[in-house]
C-alpha cells in the first residue's frame, strides 16, 4: 500500500478518503504507458456477528480492496487487477494490463473513456438526499452487535425455537479515474440483519438492509421470524395448481431482480437474447406496473456513478406496463448511437450494462389489507433456489421457504409445506391485482442489484409441486 494510505483508519470513516483515493489512482495512472488508462478502486470494510443455536459463535472483520486497470492502445484494450496497493504492485498491474492490450485483437466496438465530469465527494457522498455514508454503521462494534441480537436469542430459547443468522455492518469506497482527467469518488455504508428461526417442522425468516444499522430494528425483526416459525408449526399441505398469492417484498424482489439480469441492459437487447428484443414500446406487464432504475431513491443502496465514472441517470424502464427504456454503458451506447446512462458494470463488464437500483412503484394497500382481501390463497415470505428456465419468457423456477401460509377468508389459517413454483416474471406482473404501499430494499444476489419492492397480490400463481418440509 502506498504511504499515503498506510495510516491506521479511524473506525468511523470509509476505507479511503477522497484525497487518499485520488492520490492512489493518480499514482496508478502515472505508471501506465498506455495511450489511455482507466483505474477503478473498490474497497470494503465489513464486520459481522454470526449466531446459531441461539448463541453467538463468530465475530469476523474483513478488509478487501481491489485496483483494476484498463489499458487502451488504439482499438485494443486489456484489463488487470490487483489486491496489493504498494508502488511495485501498481506498476505491475499497469504493465500487465498494457501487455494484455497489445496481445488482444482489435475491437471496433471499443468506446473511448468517459470525459471529465465534476463529481466531488460532497455531491457523491449523499445520493438521494439521504446519508450515503453513516459513521455509526462503520464504527459499529462487536459489543453493540451482540447487544442487538442478544434479546432475540433469549426470546428464541424461551419459546423453544432455534435462531440463526447474522448482523453485518461495514463501509465501502468506489473511486474511478482516467487519463482524460475524470475522477469520481463515493463512500457509503451498509448494514444487514438476517435471521432464520426454526422448530422441528417449521421456520420463519427476516432480512433487512439499511445504510444506518440503527434503523434495522433487530429485536422487532427477530420477533417477526420467531412469530412465523411458531405460527407455521405442524404445517398442512395443498395440492399443486394455480393459486392467488400474496408475495411479501422479499419474494417480489427475488422475481423482479431477474429482469435486470435477463434483459433490461442494452447488451442483451443488442444481442437479441433479451425479453425486450423487438418489444420496446409494447405492453409487457399489467398496466399498474412501473419499474424505475433510480440510484437516488433514499431507500436504495445506490451509487451516483458507474464503473466508467459516468453519472447515473434515473431511468423509467417500464411505465404503466409499457416497455420504455433500457440502460447503457459506453460500449452499448456507441453501438446504438446514443449516450451512456451510467450503468456500466465492473470491468471487464462481460455482462454489459445492468440496472443496479430497481424500484417497483408501490400501490395503496398494507400487507395486512392484501391478506384481508384474499378469500383463499397463499402467503409467501420468500423464494429460494431460483433458476432460469427460459430467459426470453422470463420463466423462473424455485421454491417457497421460511413462512408459507394458507389464507382463508382473509386470515392466515395455518402454515403450509413449501411449494415449488414455475412462472414467468412478466406474466406474474401482468396478473398482479394489488400492490403494497411500502417498498422494502432487497439485494438480488445474482448480480448485486438492489430491488425496492412492495408486496404484491397475484392471481393464478403457478405451483408445480409440494416439498416434504
Amino acid at each position: 500500500m502506498t504511504a499515503s494510505v498506510t495510516a491506521t483508519r479511524a473506525a468511523e470513516r470509509p476505507p479511503f478518503t477522497p484525497d487518499e483515493a485520488r492520490r492512489l489512482l493518480s499514482e496508478a495512472l502515472a505508471t501506465s504507458s498506455a495511450e489511455q488508462t482507466l483505474a477503478v478502486l473498490e474497497a470494503r470494510d465489513e464486520s459481522l456477528t454470526r449466531f446459531a443455536n441461539n448463541e453467538i459463535h463468530q465475530n469476523v472483520t474483513s478488509r478487501v480492496h481491489t485496483l483494476t486497470v484498463q489499458a487502451v492502445v488504439g482499438r485494443r484494450s486489456g484489463t488487470a487487477s490487483t489486491d496489493r496497493l504498494d508502488a511495485g504492485a501498481l506498476r505491475q498491474v499497469a504493465d500487465r494490463a498494457l501487455a494484455l492490450a497489445r496481445l488482444s485483437p482489435e475491437d471496433e466496438g471499443l468506446p473511448g473513456l468517459a470525459p471529465p465530469t465534476y463529481l466531488s465527494a460532497a455531491t457523491t457522498a449523499d445520493p438521494g438526499g439521504g446519508a450515503g455514508f453513516v459513521p455509526a454503521t462503520a464504527a459499529c462494534t462487536p459489543e453493540a452487535r451482540a447487544a442487538a441480537v442478544g434479546p432475540l436469542m433469549a426470546a428464541a430459547v424461551g419459546r423453544g425455537l432455534n435462531a440463526a443468522g447474522a448482523l453485518t455492518t461495514g463501509s465501502s469506497t468506489l473511486a474511478v479515474a482516467n487519463t482524460l482527467g475524470q475522477f469520481a469518488y463515493h463512500p457509503d455504508s451498509h448494514a444487514r440483519f438476517t435471521c432464520t428461526a426454526r422448530s422441528a417442522d417449521s421456520s420463519g425468516w427476516v432480512d433487512r438492509h439499511r445504510r444506518d444499522w440503527r434503523a434495522l430494528e433487530v429485536e422487532a425483526l427477530g420477533e417477526v421470524a420467531l412469530g412465523k416459525a411458531e405460527r407455521s408449526r405442524d404445517p398442512g399441505e395443498v395440492p399443486p395448481g394455480r393459486y392467488t398469492v400474496v408475495l411479501e417484498p422479499a419474494a417480489v424482489a427475488d422475481l423482479v431482480g431477474f429482469l435486470a439480469w435477463l434483459g433490461l441492459g442494452a447488451q442483451s437487447v443488442q444481442e437479441g437474447r433479451s425479453f425486450l428484443s423487438g418489444r420496446m414500446g409494447e405492453r409487457i406487464t399489467g398496466a399498474g406496473v412501473t419499474l424505475i432504475d433510480d440510484a437516488f431513491d433514499p431507500r436504495s443502496l445506490g451509487r451516483p456513478f458507474d464503473h466508467e465514472g459516468t453519472p447515473r441517470r434515473r431511468m423509467t424502464l417500464i411505465e404503466g406496463g409499457i416497455a420504455r427504456a433500457i440502460v447503457h454503458d459506453r460500449r452499448t451506447a456507441l453501438a446504438a448511437g446514443t449516450e451512456s446512462t451510467g450503468h456500466a458494470s465492473p470491468p471487464p463488464a462481460v455482462e454489459g450494462p445492468i440496472p443496479y437500483n430497481l424500484v417497483l412503484a408501490p400501490g395503496d394497500r398494507s400487507l395486512d389489507e392484501l391478506i384481508a382481501s384474499t378469500e383463499r390463497g397463499i402467503l409467501v415470505t420468500r423464494l429460494w433456489y431460483n433458476r432460469v428456465v427460459d430467459a426470453k419468457r422470463t420463466l423462473i423456477t424455485g421454491m417457497t421457504r421460511d413462512g408459507t401460509f394458507l389464507i382463508e377468508n382473509g386470515r392466515l389459517a395455518r402454515g403450509l409445506r413449501n411449494l415449488r413454483f414455475n412462472d414467468s416474471v412478466l406474466e406474474v406482473l401482468e396478473r398482479a391485482e394489488a400492490m403494497g404501499r411500502e417498498g422494502e430494499p432487497t439485494v438480488f444476489e445474482y448480480v448485486g442489484t438492489c430491488v425496492v419492492a412492495p408486496a404484491l397480490k397475484v392471481r393464478d400463481f403457478h405451483f408445480t409441486g409440494v416439498t416434504r418440509f
